[in-house]
């Protein structure tokens, strides 16, 4: 577990951490130390792994074999080897997270993490040497989330040079060294440091030394996997077949599991992953994880689209309009203005709008938007708002009736207690009953807004209103609507692939069989990035997720077409549209979406058995259709045999018992012919 020896050995210090899960002070029996920050937020082991985070503030140190080793003494330059994986990313400054440390609080060879000049969704790593304020030199190399990278540091402490190397296979590899003023300095120990800014990340097989050769031997060996070749997007009609690839490099043997949402798929460990047939169920986000003695890496997600051949029936485009804080929403503002050009370009029948803000009489800014924008659409704005900013709806087809739920709702059944905050559902959840041109039943539209903020508090908020979001669906609007066709859509303030630690993943309380509503991958079709916030950073532009459209199982399996909608992408432009107006109006983008009509899809009958009296009629049908089947023995006179079956998948299966096999049977729809 732990190896020390004398001062005049190579190696200093070893650690592979495999402890007991627990805070790593207690746990390796005070090896380690705490020097400074809090200790009520400890640095953990998990799995062999010291874990560090933004969301705590603990640093901790171990003592070096020999030391104190001062800048003029015999020994002076010193190696640090470690595997690190981070799975959430670090802010663009960043902060520094590992480093030697002098007998005080005095540090050198700092370790950074930061996101400042990396491609969207990576990060790169830094090193200083006598500032503690600002990186030295940043590696130029884009790493990411999820996978084990080797860091090799050297600190010459006759000097103060610090250099930094990544996956090093020699000292003669590239790496970066930072050209600070030289300041007296004594080599005590090695210390990691938990600090805002950091993301989230783990440490393994920590190794001090004198001479870089100690530091690549006695560890894994061999070089860690990397990804050369991403699987790619894919859009597919229904019962297509689908083959996802990846290409790695790494010192042999490579593994392979494919996952599907963050969830591994049996026996999908190839290069390769097929799909013979495809159906609306494997809709979503496929990664593959790459792992060998060295380390592993997490491929990029690839978002596989399941549209169906139907003409459309309505489209839906769902916007956070960025109002909070805005206290005009007049048809002349330029963000409204904005709003309103790509509204008209799209031609949604269906909106709903997040952050309308409040002030300067909101209901009618909003009828004047309509009459700007969408002359003869149908408004609902009697959302509950929290003071600020509130949801709206508009629809080409009529709006029966809108009603808001959870407004005010306490949050302590669903795990929010917090007694400094407001422990209740502080917006609400919006809905409007709208008639469809050609649906039998009226269609469900839901708007939410969930808690924003990424620290702790609204983290465990913004998990609660899921929760009861979720609870609503299963107990109140299911039971009594649930074979009527429903969406919601808003801002959920998460992003289901790149989550943090601490987030509960609140999105994923909103899908599933309690709530009937699915997870839908709409993507921009120029750059494949399912990305919608904030278009408005300019440097790195979109880096995360937050909008949402989720249909129940009718509407998800009747996609015609969907996508992330970015005005400075497209060339040539539409008439009337300006390249900067997605920038312009929100720090959102809005994602838009084609439905078919779930209630006028052909079937057909695909087998009729007999077997000792017991009929079995089987015909293509569609999750949450209902369907009569009648019999008859003449083919003019038809009396019921079943009524109201409900069909859970792509085929609806009857059996019964006939003594009379001379019958004739037929299966409709409910309602139809």
């Amino acid at each position: 577990m732990v190896f020390a020896i004398t001062a005049e050995a190579v190696v200093l210090f070893s650690d592979s951490f495999d402890y007991p899960d627990g805070a790593l002070v207690t746990v390796s029996t005070n090896l380690w130390a705490h020097h400074s920050g809090s200790v009520t937020g400890e640095v953990l082991v998990a799995s062999g792994r010291v874990l560090l985070s933004g969301a705590n503030t603990e640093d901790v140190n171990v003592r070096l074999a020999g030391q104190p080793y001062p800048a003029s003494g015999a020994t002076n330059v010193f190696y640090a080897s470690f595997t690190v994986k981070f799975t959430a990313l670090p802010a663009a400054s960043g902060t520094y997270f590992a480093h030697f440390k002098g007998s005080g609080t005095d540090f050198r060879a700092r370790v950074w993490a930061l996101t400042g000049g990396a491609a969207p969704g990576r990060f790169r790593l830094g090193i200083s040497s006598t500032s503690g304020s600002a990186i030295g030199v940043t590696n130029p190399m884009d790493l990411r989330l999820d996978t084990d990278y080797t860091i090799v540091t050297c600190l010459v402490n006759s000097n103060s040079i610090a250099t930094l190397w990544i996956n090093p296979a020699a000292e003669t590899d590239a790496a970066v060294s930072t050209s600070e003023g030289f300041s007296t300095f004594t080599v005590a120990g090695y210390a990691f440091r938990d600090n805002t800014g950091e993301g989230a990340l783990s440490v393994d097989n920590l190794k001090i030394g004198t001479t870089f050769a100690e530091m690549t031997t006695g560890g894994p060996t061999g070089q860690p996997p990397a990804i050369v070749s991403e699987p790619q997007h894919q859009t597919i009609l229904n019962g297509a077949d689908v083959v996802f690839s990846v290409t790695a490099t790494g010192t042999p043997p490579l593994a392979y599991q494919w996952r599907l949402n963050g969830t591994n798929l049996p026996e999908a460990v190839d290069s390769n992953l097929t799909l013979a047939g495809a159906t609306f169920a494997q809709s979503g986000f496929y990664t593959v994880s790459v792992t060998n003695a060295a380390g592993s890496t997490l491929s990029d997600p690839a978002a596989l689209s399941v549209w169906c051949a139907a003409p459309p029936a309505f489209s839906y485009l769902t916007y956070n309009a960025h109002g909070n804080g805005l206290t005009n929403w007049s048809t002349n503002m330029w963000h409204v203005q904005a709003i309103g050009r790509q509204v008209e370009c799209l031609d949604p029948d269906i909106i709903t709008f997040n952050e309308i803000p409040v002030t300067n009489n909101c209901t009618a800014q909003m009828a004047d938007f309509v009459t700007a924008f969408r002359p003869g659409y149908y408004l609902a704005t009697n959302s509950v708002d929290d003071g600020f900013i509130r949801s709206v709806i508009l629809s080409r087809y009529p709006i029966i009736a809108s009603r808001s739920w959870l407004h005010g709702a306490e949050l302590a059944p669903f795990g929010y207690t917090n007694t400094n905050a407001a422990p209740y559902f502080t917006r609400d959840l919006f809905e409007t009953d709208i008639s469809v041109p050609g649906f039998p039943r009226l269609l469900h539209v839901f708007v939410v807004h969930l808690k924003s903020g990424q620290d702790a508090n609204s983290t465990a908020k913004r998990a609660a209103e899921a929760a009861a979001v979720s609870n609503f669906f299963a107990t109140v609007y299911l039971p009594v609507n649930g074979n009527e066709p429903c969406v919601l859509s808003g801002d959920m303030n998460e992003d289901i692939l790149r989550p943090p630690l601490s987030n509960p993943r609140s999105v994923q309380r909103l899908i599933g069989a309690p709530t009937g509503l699915a997870m839908t991958t709409a993507v921009n079709p120029l750059n494949d990035s399912e990305l919608t916030w904030s278009i408005q950073d300019t440097n790195t532009g979109p880096t995360m997720r937050y909008d949402y459209i989720l249909p129940c199982a009718e509407l998800f399996s009747n996609i015609v077409s969907s996508q992330v909608f970015r005005t400075d992408l497209l060339n040539p432009l539409p008439v009337n549209l300006y390249g900067n107006d997605d920038r312009i109006a929100s720090d959102h983008l809005p994602v838009f979406m084609v439905f078919a009509n779930p209630f006028n899809v052909p079937f057909r009958l695909i087998s009729v058995r007999m077997t000792n009296q017991i009929v079995s009629l089987s015909w293509e049908s569609q999750s949450n259709r209902w369907y009569n089947v009648e019999v008859s023995s003449n083919l003019m006179t038809w009396t019921p045999l079943a009524r109201n079956l409900i069909a859970t998948g792509s085929n609806c299966t009857l059996q019964t018992n006939m003594s009379d096999i001379s019958r004739f049977f037929r299966v409709y729809r409910v309602p139809g012919d």
